[in-house]
């Protein structure tokens, strides 16, 4: 009787193991489904991580660098082409210059000079007379228009040009050779043996001379760079103010050279 109890309790006992045992298979095997949903939770969090980074960084660097470079470099080519090519048509082909003998602006009573006329032409018998027109597109270039010369007293005053000017020279006298030898009352007869004769000096020079000779030998259709001429200002062009246009050492800074 006491085997049989004895059996019977180990029976129960052994009975009681494999429930245990067979529990804790059971807990084992819901905990798996646990890592598989971990791993998987951590696969998608790597890729919502390296998605937006790449597009991030690749799109923005190439358009910011390629399209700035090219429209910098091509713009400057074309504004340096087009002012040198206007520039060229605007200079004229010059020759040779010589002295363009400007001493006096608008006086038709003075002598031995070169005398400019913006206004009326009021030069004498005895001067050449030659009226300039400007040129178009061509600064301070001016074309000859018209001649009168006053050799042998035959020079009549001309029409000045629309923008343009008369150039009047004439050679003046040499008084003092002239009077020599007068008393200044007139009894020589001569029209200038008087006081204010006797005193007057030489205007005869060898610019003014040059000048008057050169002005007597042009054409009209001739054309001209004067330099050293300011025809608003009239200013008379020279570095020897102080001295009188037929002293000597009296000095003209204006030129005119052929256009070719």
């Amino acid at each position: 009787m006491k085997k049989l109890a004895f059996a019977l309790a180990m029976l129960i006992a052994l009975t009681g193991c494999l429930f245990a045992l067979a529990s804790c298979g059971e807990e084992e095997e819901s905990s798996a489904p646990a890592e598989s949903s971990a791993t998987a939770s951590e696969t998608p969090a790597a890729s919502s991580e390296e998605a937006p980074a790449a597009s991030s960084e690749e799109a923005p660097a190439e358009s910011s660098e390629e399209a700035p470079a090219e429209s910098s470099e091509e713009a400057p080519a074309t504004s340096e082409d087009e002012p040198g090519e206007a520039s060229e048509t605007d200079v004229p082909d010059i020759g040779d210059s010589v002295l363009f003998w400007v001493t006096h602006f608008n006086d038709g009573q003075v002598e031995g000079a070169g005398t400019i006329f913006t206004e009326t032409d009021e030069g004498g018998a005895w001067w050449h007379h030659v009226s300039f027109k400007p040129v178009d597109g061509m600064e301070n270039v001016f074309e000859v228009v018209e001649i009168s010369r006053g050799d042998g007293g035959a020079g009549v005053s001309l029409t000045i040009p629309e923008g343009g000017f008369v150039y009047a020279v004439n050679i003046g006298n040499n008084w003092p050779e002239l009077c020599a030898g007068l008393t200044g009352d007139g009894s020589s007869g001569l029209w200038y043996d008087d006081e204010k004769h006797l005193s007057m000096p030489n205007y005869v020079t060898v610019q003014v001379t040059d000048a008057f000779a050169w002005a007597g030998a042009l054409s009209a259709g001739q054309q001209f760079l004067i330099e050293g001429v300011d025809l608003e200002k009239k200013i008379v062009p020279t570095t020897t103010s102080d001295l009188n246009w037929y002293d000597s050492g009296y000095i003209c800074t204006a030129y005119a050279a052929a256009v070719n």
